[in-house]
């Protein structure tokens, strides 16, 4: 009899084990879920890119990543957490439902669907419940197409230098813990990046130098015009939006088509 008892409690230890491994780990998109992408507004030297938890502002739907201008794609997530607030005031009761937000494991595939990469970033947010039927969000940026994908992908390498774009489609699921011990992750969030090699890059008239023995376009007069520090910018140049040849003059490709170690003559009009 007490041999069975001990199979009876083992087993029972076992079960709740795996209850308690299950409650432990929430995988449920109405808890902890992905709203959107902001949408970097532009900024002047000297000004901070920011974002915050309104979940009015500007998002966008797909994104562009210029290899000119930067090697990877990092975008800025708003994230939610719809749980209810769990304090009693009437309670000695510590709030249970803020979400630490850790990282987030990535998944890049090509346009058909094919993968290619997958791997965790880690980056930290805080995620307060829910006010009412409002959620709580918070802002966080995370890198979704990493160095090593662009430069490994032959096809997408050879497309973009030849003018073309190349898509990739990102999936990415943020993981953490609630301040009551659980761990937690949202939804998989797809978004697409079109991946292109000097397109997020304008040469305005302002910047031209019109010279007939030119090929256009050029950007020779940027360093001459008093307004380029003024012009805005975008967040993170090379990412999702133009920037103006005459405030990225560091990069070789905006200096346009100027040929290489071209002097301008003194006499020249």
């Amino acid at each position: 009899m007490k041999r069975v008892w001990g199979h009876l409690l083992a087993g029972f230890t076992l079960v709740a084990g795996g209850l308690a491994t299950t409650s432990a780990c929430k995988h449920d998109d109405s808890t902890l879920f992905v709203q959107d992408v902001l949408e970097a507004q532009p900024v002047t030297a000297g000004e901070q890119c920011s974002f915050t938890n309104d979940p009015t502002q500007p998002f966008i739907s797909s994104g562009v990543l210029d290899i000119a201008l930067r090697s990877d794609y990092s975008p800025t997530y708003l994230i939610g957490n719809q749980s209810v607030p769990e304090v009693n005031s009437q309670q000695l009761q510590t709030e249970t439902n803020i979400i630490t937000v850790q990282g987030a494991v990535v998944r890049i595939t090509d346009a058909a669907g094919n993968q290619l990469n997958t791997f965790t970033r880690l980056a930290s947010a805080t995620v307060y419940p829910s006010s009412g039927s409002v959620p709580g969000y918070a802002p966080i940026t995370v890198t979704v197409v990493d160095q090593n994908t662009i430069a490994n992908d032959a096809n997408l390498q050879s497309n973009v230098k030849s003018g073309g774009t190349t898509r990739l489609v990102t999936y990415v699921t943020f993981f953490g813990q609630t301040t009551g011990g659980n761990t937690i992750q949202s939804d998989e969030f797809e978004f697409p990046v079109d991946v292109c090699d000097g397109c997020l890059i304008t040469f305005p008239a302002a910047d031209d130098n019109p010279l007939p023995s030119l090929p256009q376009p050029n950007c020779l007069l940027a360093a001459s015009n008093s307004s380029s520090s003024s012009v805005p910018t975008p967040c993170f140049p090379g990412q999702d939006f133009a920037v103006e040849c005459a405030v990225c003059q560091g990069i070789e490709a905006c200096h346009g088509a100027v040929p290489s170690g071209f002097v301008e003559d003194a006499g020249t009009d």
